[in-house]
């Protein structure tokens, strides 16, 4: 594991190396899926960029907030920057909102952009793997497994790179499919409940996952949520395109001679 990079004597931690290279390469390829689309990528460059900054902002104060009682003592000490300090639910939220709300104001189809967002959003869960596993945070289980990695005081699964893997193949078959979604914010649902899906199955073999009842792990009850959640959108919307589909055949026939 490499938690922290020394570069000319100056320490950096991995995972916000990691975290920055995660949103390049993320909005790289939102580029280029933008031109596959005809939507203009510099568009979701400026949106991405106040939407990463926005979401920072977000986690700290988040975090700040959530222990105050910590931070009220000494309140300079919230200003300092660290991946770790971060309450990156929120942070995610605030990044999300600002990020749909620039596109919105930009002109731009939120369902198509949602499209083209979600592949450089499983992109981006795919470096962030890569990530955790640099810096040796969410931890696998205990495993006798060929490929286990050695890590704090037991052989482990990288669970941190098959959600890597996880995320490196919803981005392929998103990308695959672009140019064959049946409707703008097709691929954006299906790409949810695909992540959602592969994180189920990864944070099983999580040993720092949280559990409800003794028993159950918080995570995957949330991921559930997000795939039944992703589905029952899908066929709404399927029904919305079916019905706006059958109008628009009734209008052609009522303006046949």
């Amino acid at each position: 594991m490499i938690p922290v990079l020394t570069v000319g004597g100056v320490a950096i931690q991995t995972r916000g190396l990691v975290m920055l290279v995660a949103f390049w390469l993320a909005f790289q390829v939102v580029d280029w899926a933008a031109r596959r689309v005809d939507l203009d990528p510099d568009d979701f460059w400026n949106a991405g960029l106040v939407a990463f900054l926005a979401g920072m902002l977000g986690a700290r104060l988040g975090y700040v907030v959530q222990f105050w009682p910590i931070y009220r003592a000494s309140p300079t000490t919230a200003l300092a920057l660290n991946v770790r300090d971060m309450s990156w639910p929120v942070g995610v939220l605030v990044g999300l909102l600002v990020l749909a709300g620039w596109l919105y104001r930009a002109g731009i189809p939120l369902r198509r952009a949602a499209d083209v967002l979600s592949i450089g959003l499983a992109v981006a869960w795919a470096v962030a793997g890569v990530g955790a596993f640099l810096s040796g945070d969410a931890y696998g289980t205990p495993t006798t497994m060929p490929w286990g990695v050695e890590l704090w005081g037991a052989r482990r699964h990288p669970v941190q790179l098959y959600e890597a893997l996880a995320g490196v193949a919803v981005a392929v078959w998103l990308w695959r499919r672009l140019d064959r979604r049946p409707f703008d914010g097709w691929l954006a649902v299906v790409g949810a409940a695909l992540m959602a899906g592969g994180r189920l199955v990864v944070e099983a073999f999580r040993a720092t996952s949280a559990l409800v009842a003794g028993e159950y792990r918080l995570r995957q009850l949330q991921m559930w949520l997000i795939v039944l959640g992703a589905l029952a959108l899908l066929a709404w919307l399927e029904r919305e395109g079916k019905a706006e589909s059958d109008d628009s055949a009734e209008a052609r026939k009522e303006v046949v001679p």
